[in-house]
């Protein structure tokens, strides 16, 4: 030290204070992870008394309801049980129908459903509808580290495997019946990574879950979690050894609290809670419902018995979740008690919460306690999810809901001295940070609690203004299944009339970006309500005309950029000012052009420019369709939407080429620049002619013109002559003498003719200073309507001779024939090109889609091509195109699933459900007819049939083998575009269907072609085509 300087003195002073400030930001990671609230951003529910949603549970809370209802005579034979002494086994809180799932959705097939416990099945269903009412589309989730955590005990479908032959079995029982797949099947549909866990704590399951949630978020080893619980029961066996216990109350009603408590009674139900980190909530502009401040989980330990509360131990826990919080007793205005009804366990557990608030509280100023059991009953593992629920309905609604079945205050606990108070009717819930303690313990003694608190005013982005242009907003709407489509388009209906305030811009951005997006679509674009009823009532009307997927099948894209003489004043203006990313690119533009034009291309685009005319004069109209094709371009990309392949006439080559990356966009403006100046120069007097003809009729009659010249070929009878605006004319008279109709372009001068020959030499100096890429995208040349090649494309004498040689567009749009079907977007200021381009194809199954219109407003032309393309599958970023702007995000129907019945064989017992009922059809539409199976063919008669024969009776049997391993009844829920996963064919059942098909054919089938042909019709290509090699 006797030797430092001032600058190693400074050195170490920085170092040391770097040490600090590291360690201040461990300290503050490490607080953030132990203290760091976790929201509530979304909730599934399944809870007895037709409660589905929060809102319905909120009214059914308000009411006093009550779900008890007498066991369904579907589920077991209550009269007989109780006569046989059983008591509490009479009633009980009952979903409706838990047989029915929707396999197809979950990519399950019909036979390895029915091996499915229900409670895995309810799990799949509310957990996806918690996703959808968070308003996050799951797809965009997979791979990701999302962690699930389920309560789950029962086993009753364990049960029902009694008396089932081993020969009836097969591989999907183990996962179907075990809790483990509660979890493990659920992450495995989402393609989450995190930590999957099934929990047993028997009745704490779900609080206990909700617990590892909260530390797996808090330590990062996942960054989203589902959360919860669920309790099915249709077998008696469980019911009768609680009864065997004395546990059930008689009349199966939880008697909270209450002097005439004499036991529990059960109930089913399933929730499912989507829970973030209150940071990445708010980051996400998500509607937080609720924070979950704490939570905490121990063990009664030593007790009075294995299934005797220890009121010791529960205070802990009470303690511990307030200190995880962190916050105090006097913090906590209400608690939801675990409060099951039974004479010993009540007051026990409110014995110790008399413990934890005795200080905080008073007789006069008491804690509010209330249990939701005595409304619904005990849901077992799925209850502390169900107090969880309640709790936050009431944060919502600022109410404490009214503690049913109590009549006479319980004489075991003394309400005197307890600074506790039970609600009998409604009663506001103070202004204030409401919070709240939700207990659940189970009956081993498992013991959760937690604290919540009401959702932060300011946890949301303040929404962006509604845009006022009145272009419309694109709604969109999709399903796995017509069936499925009708149910939601029914749904939105029930929305509208409900909601009449609805603002349509958050309903239709919320429904984008927060749904995925399935292969039965509808797409339209509405400024207000009454369009979007219309569009919906239109769309049911129509369904059922047409039973297939709205997709085409088509999954390739192709751009074709607009020629000269498509311009118009104000083109793009209101793409301008809508959307970023197109006024980022045309502002780039205008600054890399202006030094060659000395002035802003804007102007001139948008009709700011003095002259109003210039838009029209080449020197100005090539620069500025350029620009619009560009930026049009890369708004399109921007989305999601990439081309396959790209054609444009004329200087449109030039905007495909610096899209696909073949030079720099500065490059490309020099180009372009140079280019229009120099033919904007040419004065020899020209003009141009399009004549209904095609070129063999029309090129002999040009040949002997030497200032003549095919400028285009733009389709099979349709050209372009150009040059000397004489000898034009005279051509032109003998052609109107012969019958061939021909029409005068408008136009400043020759274009692709010999007249424009004498800009060759300059425009090659411009163009030798070009810098040259290996492009990115195909696009067609329109010198030899082929796609463009590199070693082509790149040197100077292409581009000079694009100026005077034709356009073949014709023989460039056969070669995009040729690549298959697609989706052709005209990028430009009209659909000019595309009536051009439809002229040149044979094959119907084209789509086409204009992104402007002259006489549509840009951003209406523009909403209707995106509405379109989304009809037709193929994948679109939502996220993208409604950009950084923040909408307010609001509460939508979730998926309507086309359930259908899934149970074991029958065992002899009842069935779940009567069998005259089982196949109803649970949708709005009628089922399709039943489809009879393929006729059987021998394989020497299959290989006999003509051709076109042989491939139709090819594919049946490929169907029919499929929907027979499948466990289809109807062959025609087998779509032939759907990839085998999706049908739900796993590697055992590829096995079964290659041994099916391989008996029925000829030749021999590798289990590996079906992977790589996994599609009915994909497959039968395939076969067809080895038969016939074989023939």
């Amino acid at each position: 030290m006797a030797h430092d300087t001032p600058g190693s003195t400074a050195a170490r002073l920085d170092e040391a204070l770097g040490t600090v400030r590291r360690q201040e930001e461990l300290l503050r990671r490490l607080l953030r992870e132990k203290y760091e609230p976790i929201a509530l951003v979304g909730m599934g529910l399944r809870i007895p008394g037709g409660n589905n949603s929060l809102e319905e549970l909120t009214e059914f809370f308000r009411a006093g309801g009550s779900a008890t209802v007498p066991v369904p005579a579907d589920r077991w034979d209550a009269e007989e049980l109780t006569n046989q002494g059983a008591s509490g086994t009479a009633a009980a809180g009952f979903l409706d129908r838990i047989d029915l799932f929707d396999a197809r959705f979950f990519n399950i097939s019909p036979k390895g459903a029915n091996w499915i416990d229900p409670q895995q099945r309810m799990v799949l269903e509310t957990a996806w509808e918690a996703l959808e009412n968070s308003n996050i589309d799951p797809q965009t989730l997979r791979h990701s580290n999302g962690g699930v955590y389920m309560g789950v005990s029962n086993v009753d479908y364990v049960m029902e495997l009694d008396g089932i032959s081993r020969s009836e079995l097969d591989g999907s029982v183990a996962p179907g019946v075990s809790h483990a797949g509660v979890c493990g099947r659920l992450s495995y549909f989402l393609g989450w990574r995190g930590p999957s866990i099934s929990i047993d704590t028997a009745c704490s399951a779900s609080l206990v879950a909700l617990h590892y949630a909260v530390e797996g978020l808090r330590h990062g080893e996942c960054d989203i979690a589902l959360c919860g619980g669920v309790n099915a029961i249709h077998h008696p066996r469980t019911s009768l050894l609680f009864s065997d216990l004395e546990a059930l109350s008689p009349d199966g009603r939880c008697k909270t609290f209450d002097d005439s408590a004499d036991g529990y009674g059960r109930a089913e139900g399933c929730g499912v809670l989507v829970l973030k980190r209150l940071s990445d909530a708010k980051r996400d502009g998500d509607t937080v419902l609720a924070l979950i401040r704490g939570t905490a989980v121990g063990q009664d330990g030593e007790s009075a018995g294995l299934y005797v509360p220890n009121g010791l131990a529960q205070e802990a826990v009470m303690r511990r979740a307030l200190a995880a919080a962190p916050l105090e007793p006097k913090d906590i205005q209400f608690v939801e008690a675990h409060g099951t009804g039974t004479p010993l366990g009540d007051p026990i557990e409110m014995g110790a919460i008399n413990d934890v608030f005795a200080d905080s509280h008073s007789p006069s100023d008491p804690v509010v306690v209330s249990s939701h059991k005595a409304n619904i009953g005990h849901m077992e593992p799925a209850a502390g999810v169900g107090g969880i629920a309640k709790v936050v309905a009431q944060m919502r609604d600022g109410t404490l809901f009214p503690h049913v079945n109590f009549t006479k205050p319980s004489s075991r606990i003394p309400w005197q001295t307890y600074p506790v108070t039970v609600p009998t009717e409604c009663r506001p819930w103070q202004a204030g940070v409401r919070r709240a303690m939700v207990n659940s313990f189970g009956f081993t003694g498992t013991i959760a609690s937690a604290v919540l608190e009401e959702a932060p005013r300011s946890a949301a982005p303040e929404p962006a203004k509604p845009s006022q242009d009145g272009a419309g907003h694109v709604f969109t709407l999709s399903a796995k299944t017509e069936r499925s489509l009708a149910l939601q388009i029914e749904r939105y209906q029930d929305l509208l009339s409900k909601c009449p305030d609805l603002d349509v811009e958050s309903v239709c951005h919320t429904g984008n970006v927060g749904r995925s997006h399935f292969t039965h679509r509808l797409a339209g674009v509405v400024r207000d309500r009454d369009e979007l009823s219309r569009l919906l009532a239109d769309r049911l009307a129509a369904l059922g005309q047409d039973s297939r997927p709205a997709k085409s099948g088509i999954r390739k894209v192709a751009f074709l950029f607009t020629g000269q003489g498509s311009q118009h004043i104000g083109m793009g203006a209101g793409l301008y000012r809508r959307h970023a990313e197109f006024r980022r690119v045309v502002d780039e533009c205008d600054a890399l052009f202006a030094p060659h034009l000395g002035r802003s291309i804007k102007a001139t685009m948008f009709g700011e420019a003095t002259d109003a005319e210039e838009i029209h004069r080449t020197r100005y109209t090539q620069p500025a369709l350029f620009v619009l094709e560009y930026a049009l371009a890369k708004l399109w990309l921007s989305w999601g939407v990439r081309p396959s392949v790209m054609i444009g006439h004329s200087i449109g080559e030039i905007a495909a080429a610096a899209v696909a990356g073949l030079f720099s966009l500065a490059d490309a403006v020099k180009l372009v620049a140079a280019r229009a100046a120099l033919m904007d120069s040419v004065t020899a007097p020209g003009a141009m002619a399009a004549v209904q003809a095609s070129v063999d009729t029309v090129g002999p009659l040009v040949d002997p013109h030497p200032d003549l010249a095919v400028a285009a070929i733009n389709a099979p009878s349709q050209c372009v002559i150009s040059g000397d605006r004489t000898a034009l004319e005279k051509l032109v008279g003998e052609l109107e003498q012969q019958g061939i109709k021909v029409k005068r372009l408008a136009v400043s001068h020759a274009f692709h003719s010999p007249l424009m020959a004498g800009t060759a030499e300059e425009f090659r100096a411009v163009v030798e200073g070009i810098e040259f890429r290996e492009p990115e995208l195909a696009f067609v040349s329109n010198l030899t309507g082929d796609l463009a090649r590199w070693r082509q494309v790149s040197r100077p004498d292409y581009w000079v001779r694009h100026i005077t040689e034709p356009v073949d567009f014709m023989a460039g749009m056969r070669t995009v024939e040729r690549r298959g079907p697609h989706v052709f977007i005209e990028v430009g200021p009209a659909g000019t090109l595309s009536s051009l381009a439809k002229r040149c194809l044979s094959a119907k199954e084209q789509v086409w889609l204009t992104s402007l219109q002259p006489a549509v407003s840009d951003d209406s032309a523009l909403l209707k091509a995106v509405a379109r393309m989304y009809e037709t599958g193929l994948p679109f970023s939502w996220q993208a195109f409604h950009g950084d702007a923040v909408r307010r995000k609001v509460a939508l129907p979730t998926y309507a699933f086309d359930r259908k019945r899934y149970w074991l064989p029958t065992t002899g017992r009842k069935h779940l459900v009567p069998e005259e009922t089982a196949q109803r059809p649970q949708a709005a539409t009628d089922a399709p007819a039943a489809t009879e199976p393929a006729p059987s063919l021998t394989p020497e008669e299959l290989t006999g049939l003509e051709t076109g024969e042989r491939r139709s009776a090819v594919a049946e049997l490929v169907r029919d083998r499929l929907a027979d391993a499948l466990g289809f009844d109807d062959v025609s829920e087998v779509e032939t575009d759907a990839d085998f996963s999706e049908l739900g064919l796993d590697s055992l059942g590829v096995m079964q269907l290659r041994d099916a098909l391989q008996s029925a054919l000829p030749i021999s089938l590798p289990a590996s072609e079906l992977f790589a042909h996994s599609t009915v019709r994909r497959l039968a290509d395939f076969i067809d085509q080895q038969l016939a090699a074989a023939h």
